[in-house]
């Protein structure tokens, strides 16, 4: 009887492997690194995104685009004399046609990559119901360990003086039915905490290469991250603007501040 319990445990144990995370470190950014570059006003934004298959699977484990989820390393850098405020809601992405998307949280962009019940179920097929607990349960740690990494690596609020800086991930998901894109504009924007101005610092991308949105089912986006050479797709998005609408102009935890020329 142990005999048979063991052999059959040691035959769940691939199932376990293949539902498993292993959180990796991201590279600390560096601003004479960056693939773009914008400072003015002693203020700096540079901007690295990861649409490398490789970069991907290394840092996220994963190929993040398949999934609908554009995730773009960010630092910014305060040169001036001013204390200066920078809030990962106050980041937009603004495509070719007008569009603006605001960030997605980590959370949800760990939510895309999640894995589907195709294999709990074909665990539950061959194993039954310790085939089918055992497969739940790793992969709900996975799950549970690709939402921790994913949050540790996002970017975060920063009230940055003068020589300080911040960096971290922002993930862009956009809506059903965006057309492809291959460049766009980053918009930092930076609050004064004293005067209560703002100022929005443009950066330049461009190889994006995401591929447009098509409605898709969980599963059958599963196996396209798989792919290497999948395409991008997403069923949830990131909130947009209408085209041609200042990003702050509806948010109103930024509405009483005044926007510098």
């Amino acid at each position: 009887m142990r005999r048979s319990l063991a052999l059959l445990l040691s035959s769940l144990i691939p199932l376990t492997g293949c539902a498993s995370y292993t959180p990796s470190s991201a590279p600390i950014p560096k601003g004479s690194d960056m693939l773009a570059w914008h400072s003015e006003g002693g203020l700096g934004v540079g901007a690295d995104p990861y649409v490398d298959l490789e970069e991907q699977e290394a840092v996220f484990d994963v190929n993040l685009m398949a999934g609908g989820v554009l995730a773009i390393n960010i630092l910014v850098q305060n040169d001036s004399d001013r204390q200066l405020l920078v809030r990962r809601t106050d980041i937009v992405l603004v495509l070719p046609d007008g569009t603006q998307l605001r960030p997605a949280g980590a959370s949800q962009a760990a939510s895309k990559m999640e894995s589907g019940v195709g294999g709990v179920i074909g665990a539950a097929v061959a194993f039954g119901i310790i085939g089918l607990l055992v497969a739940q349960s790793a992969r709900d740690k996975a799950d549970t360990a690709r939402h921790t990494d994913y949050m540790s690596k996002e970017f975060k609020d920063a009230t940055l003086g003068k020589g300080e800086s911040a960096y971290g991930f922002v993930y862009f998901i956009p809506p059903l039915g965006t057309p492809s894109f291959n460049e766009g504009t980053l918009k930092v924007r930076w609050v004064d905490t004293k005067e209560g101005t703002s100022t929005a610092i443009p950066v330049a991308l461009t190889g994006l290469g995401y591929g447009g949105v098509s409605a898709k089912t969980k599963e059958e986006t599963t196996l396209e991250m798989e792919k290497p050479e999948a395409s991008g797709e997403a069923s949830s998005p990131s909130e947009s603007r209408p085209k041609g609408s200042p990003f702050w102009e509806d948010d109103p935890t930024t509405a009483p501040f005044r926007m510098s020329p």
